[in-house]
């Protein structure tokens, strides 16, 4: 009897000594960053924020989300076609790709749909998400009729996106359906520039269509360029005038920061502090969403800069760009106006003009630590 009893004790710890030591050699868990749109220009703003330690994860997997009807457009099949082939030559296994299929009509946006499970398994994947920049939104999402200055050029990644957002905060289009965010409420979501717009319109707003006429009633490229340079939300009128020039320089002008911004204030900036942003957008947030408050504008006040989610306080929309990996390398030069010579580094800029670089930084740093708790 004894010896069965040392037997069977002999066993037990060495089953606990084998699990204990599978458990201390089982490697963390790698988080994952939901990325829409993974065009190549996307794709490589993030590997080069990680290779730069701007995004300062030690790992992540890049989970890159498209729509399968979006390679109906020449355009945007060549993008993607770019971004896997870029991955492959790079041999980027940490970057990955995931295609969400189906077809959901424009009353279907704001309900459980075609799309709903995906959304369910993406999101339960995710440790952040980061929703891009892009061409304009069909305004009958809206319900607002199309302006000629709207350019909604890539529909169905404004169905499944608006969708997706939808699922993800809810919104007063359907207020019975639970966000799936009420069971992860810390979970990071960044909103950038048609992200911001996006989320916006997700959450029952609507967008203004065209800066420079609706809010500065301004009808020439001309009358842009000519006004100060902190009411110029877009490069594309230089590009206008001078087409055949790809070395001008972004667009760049001050934001102000709000007192009630409980990220920014986090990060450690305040309301006098007026950072400098890279824009290029010639929309922005009309009716705002419900749950959503502007946490930061244009110098003037007249155009929302970033919202907050007043129920999920990880979920963040920008309408500048700090994600372009243009902003951040010391040997990219470009002209400032037609003709002059290569003689601007936006990482310079930047630097030049505090808190501008500590700005960009704090970003990045909030988004990894939130990715990192989850």
């Amino acid at each position: 009897m004894k010896k069965i009893s040392f037997s069977l004790a002999l066993i037990l710890a060495l089953n606990f000594i084998s699990t204990a030591a599978a458990a201390v050699a089982s490697p963390p868990r790698v988080p994952v960053i939901v990325l829409t749109h993974p065009t190549l220009f996307q794709v490589q703003n993030i590997v080069e924020l990680y290779e730069k330690d701007i995004l300062a994860l030690k790992k992540f997997i890049l989970l890159g989300i498209y729509h399968e009807d979006e390679f109906a457009n020449t355009n945007e099949a060549q993008n993607y076609a770019d971004a896997f082939e870029y991955v492959r030559q790079n041999r980027l296994s940490w970057v990955q790709f995931r295609k969400v299929t189906g077809r959901v009509d424009i009353a279907d946006l704001f309900h459980e749909n075609n799309w709903t499970a995906q959304f369910k398994e993406i999101f339960a994947l995710a440790d952040g998400i980061i929703f891009t920049g892009g061409m304009d939104i069909p305004p009958a999402i809206y319900k607002h009729k199309t302006s000629l200055l709207s350019e909604p050029t890539t529909p169905i990644r404004s169905f499944y996106e608006i969708s997706f957002l939808f699922h993800l905060v809810g919104g007063k289009q359907n207020p019975t359906l639970t966000p799936f965010l009420d069971s992860r409420r810390q979970l990071p979501v960044m909103a950038i520039c048609l992200g911001m717009q996006s989320l916006n319109v997700a959450a029952g707003g609507t967008l203004i269509q065209d800066i420079p006429s609706e809010v500065y009633g301004q009808k020439t490229v001309e009358e842009v360029l000519a006004s100060a340079a902190d009411q110029v939300h877009s490069g594309v009128y230089l590009e206008k005038l001078f087409p055949n020039e790809a070395d001008l320089i972004m667009t760049f002008h001050r934001i102000r920061l709000g007192k009630e911004s409980v990220i920014l204030s986090n990060m450690g900036f305040s309301d006098s502090d007026t950072p400098f942003v890279a824009s290029a957008h010639h929309q922005a947030i009309g009716k705002l969403g419900v749950n959503l408050r502007i946490t930061a504008t244009s110098l003037d006040g007249k155009i929302a800069e970033a919202v907050e989610h007043v129920l999920f306080s990880n979920v963040l929309g920008v309408q500048f760009h700090p994600e372009r990996h243009t902003l951040y390398r010391k040997g990219l030069f470009q002209r400032r106006k037609s003709g002059s010579p290569l003689d601007f580094n936006p990482l310079d800029f930047l630097k030049a003009n505090p808190p501008t670089y500590a700005f960009h930084l704090a970003i990045w740093k909030w988004f990894a630590e939130q990715v990192r708790v989850q």
